[in-house]
């Protein structure tokens, strides 16, 4: 799995400069820890000749000096590279994710919770072994000097002691690759814990409601046991390596006393050459702690760096042909094709054919699952049919920028969102206006959708926050807001999807004000729940399975005495 470091190393390189300092800081960072085996060999080897002892002080606290400083700047700039590299993968994942169609996000296993899972968790690990990339730098040039330094000391003893080293290196190898294997598993369960939790929390009326709560906090706690078992696995492995380390160490520094006592004994060694050594043995432990990190981090880092980027390598984006037409300025129609679509094997759309000319509202009704919404999710292109073609003004809707067509349809659904932020905001999100009119646009817009009394009911007014998806309003409030800001979108397509259907007899009938406003001048696809709401519609298409089976205005549809009539009577009944 190579590429997973490739990613990662392209986005490091865009802070080459400042790994150049990393380097060089790494460099005399470790050349003056390597040093100190020398100094202290001096400072022993000085009880002999008191008259050095002043200017060994001064090269000590200078050698402090450099080690603090050089650690300081290696440390600091390589996690300032680890958070920037890190945000860019969000913003990144983040990007990708409102990319992608809507069939991706409606069938994605792990839901919203797993995607945020992806931008969360697995970057803040992908984060941890960033870090380590300094660690990564240092701790093999602290190695490579520790070893020079035995042999430089005791070329004898140096040997005996890199005879066991391949021994440890095998068993780190070993350890390392059920590390990963762990891993996998634990941030996968991870994934499913975040969708859980972020399920609870957006069903939280729902599941007080139904008395869901202990369903919920059982699941969680299975999925937490399976998550914890795959930990216990990974840190068991983790913690096996100190002990060993330990030992080793503890068998080798018995080994060098004993040997330098017999050599100080007999006079071929010093006392400053065994303090230099020991010295040099301690110092080994340092990058031996940090290889021992690296291992775990690196390995956890690698599965997240992949499953980062086979997401953003998701191939579910809704595609651009490459002409990047603008949206045709004189349209006279918008027509369907041969449109054939189905979200899975099963088909919903077939050979479906429309012309809707321009500023005519048409209207699709029919039950559940007929292909209402879907055909006007079509047409600003949330997904792709697989066949046939949907045109504007003869323009294939494929060929016309994404940003451009999305530009000029406007969309008010039944289910509102608004942003957690102010009324202002909200009404003009998604516009490209700017200039010292706004507000005033922004007052008109709020004023034809019939939102203005409330809002100037507020004593902050068009600044008034809203709440997490507008919960300080009501729904009537709520769609209102919508409806105004599509009035200041100003697009002349407009799908209304259910906008009505949700609301009480009240508020549909000020919404209802709202929304006739909104349509004026426009062409409206109006996908209806409610059929006293589309008997105005210049032309009512009644669905069923994908296919049209009536269409007509409300006077004939009620005469013909068909599926329009039935359903029409039906909710008059209820």
């Amino acid at each position: 799995m190579q590429s997973d470091i490739r990613y990662v190393w392209t986005k490091l390189t865009k802070y080459k400069s400042t790994l150049v300092i990393i380097g060089l800081t790494g460099l005399i960072y470790s050349a003056s820890k390597a040093f100190i085996s020398h100094y202290v060999k001096k400072l022993m080897d000085s009880a002999t000749m008191p008259q050095n002892l002043e200017t060994l002080i001064g090269l000590g606290i200078g050698l402090a000096f450099v080690i603090s400083i050089s650690r300081y700047f290696h440390i600091f700039l390589m996690n300032m590279v680890s958070e920037k590299v890190t945000q860019d993968i969000r913003q990144q994942l983040q990007h990708k994710f409102l990319k992608l169609n809507l069939k991706f996000h409606n069938t994605y296993a792990s839901g919203s919770g797993g995607l945020l899972s992806r931008t969360f968790n697995d970057v803040k690990i992908v984060q941890d072994g960033l870090r380590l990339f300094a660690d990564i730098f240092t701790a093999p040039l602290m190695f490579v000097a520790v070893i020079f330094n035995l042999f430089y000391f005791d070329t004898t003893l140096a040997f005996s002691i890199l005879f066991i080293t391949p021994v440890i290196l095998y068993a780190l190898r070993q350890l390392s690759k059920t590390i990963k294997k762990y891993s996998v598993f634990g941030v996968e369960q991870l994934e499913k814990i975040t969708g859980t939790i972020k399920e609870s929390l957006d069903g939280v009326r729902t599941i007080q409601a139904f008395n869901l709560e202990n369903f919920f906090t059982k699941r969680l706690v299975k999925q937490g046991d399976h998550f914890i078992e795959m930990r216990r696995k990974v840190h068991g492995r983790v913690e096996l390596i100190g002990p060993i380390n330990e030992f080793v160490a503890t068998l080798i520094l018995v080994a060098i006393v004993y040997y330098f006592s017999s050599r100080i004994a007999a006079g071929k060694s010093s006392f400053g050459v065994l303090m230099a050594y020991l010295t040099t043995i301690m110092q080994a432990n340092e990058p031996i702690k940090k290889f021992q990190e690296a291992i775990v981090r690196i390995q956890e880092s690698r599965v997240c760096a992949d499953r980062i980027e086979k997401m953003l390598n998701e191939d579910s984006e809704v595609p651009e042909s490459g002409k990047n037409l603008a949206f045709p300025k004189d349209w006279d129609m918008i027509e369907y094709k041969n449109i054939q679509f189905a979200y899975d094997s099963t088909p919903l759309i077939q050979n479906f054919n429309l012309q809707i000319k321009k500023g005519q509202t048409v209207a699709f009704v029919g039950e559940s699952g007929s292909g209402k919404t879907t055909l006007a999710n079509l047409l600003a292109r949330f997904y792709d049919a697989q066949s046939g073609e949907i045109t504007v003004g003869g323009v294939d809707t494929k060929d016309i920028s994404l940003h451009d067509l999305r530009k000029n349809i406007g969309l008010v659904s039944q289910e509102v969102f608004l942003f957690s932020d102010t009324i202002e905001t909200n009404i003009i999100a998604g516009t490209e206006t700017g200039g010292h009119h706004v507000h005033e646009k922004v007052v008109a817009s709020a004023r034809a959708a019939h939102a203005l009394t409330f809002i100037e009911k507020n004593p902050d007014k068009f600044n008034t926050l809203v709440g997490e998806r507008g919960g300080n309003f009501s729904g009537g409030e709520k769609q209102r807001l919508a409806i105004a800001r599509a009035l200041y979108k100003d697009a002349p397509i407009l799908i209304l999807d259910e906008a009505t259907s949700a609301l009480d007899s009240v508020s549909e009938e000020q919404v209802q004000r709202g929304l006739d406003e909104l349509m004026q001048g426009r062409t409206t696809l109006v996908i209806a729940h409610r059929l006293s709401t589309i008997q105005n519609a210049d032309l009512i298409l009644v669905m069923k399975r994908g296919q049209i089976v009536e269409k007509g205005v409300h006077k004939e549809l009620l005469e013909k005495n068909g599926e329009y009539a039935r359903l029409y009577y039906t909710q008059n009944r209820a």
